[in-house]
């Protein structure tokens, strides 16, 4: 009796994987690809409050960063860094 379930249930094993192998994979299109990676793309670009640092007067030179300085009447911040900023060491 044992060895008769264990048939049974080893070929309703094999038939159920043998149907899924059968049933052929759903494909995305390119349009509904490209749509989705469009979406992902979107999700994460940073927010309008996350890029509050490029509000910030960027310039290359201290000459050009001390003009602007006394024409808008603002101070000057000098920021240097030698390496990376990811570590955290400027």
């Amino acid at each position: 009796m044992r060895t008769i379930t264990c048939i049974t249930l080893g070929c309703l094993a094999a038939g159920n994987f043998l149907a899924q192998a059968q049933t052929p994979a759903k494909r995305i299109g390119d349009a509904e690809l490209s749509g989705w990676m469009e979406n992902r793309v979107r999700d994460w670009q940073p927010t309008a409050d996350e890029r509050r640092f490029d509000d910030i007067g960027w310039v290359k030179d201290i000459r050009e960063a001390l003009r602007l300085g006394r024409e808008t009447q603002r101070p000057v911040f000098l920021f240097t860094h030698d390496g990376r900023m990811a570590i955290g060491r400027c």
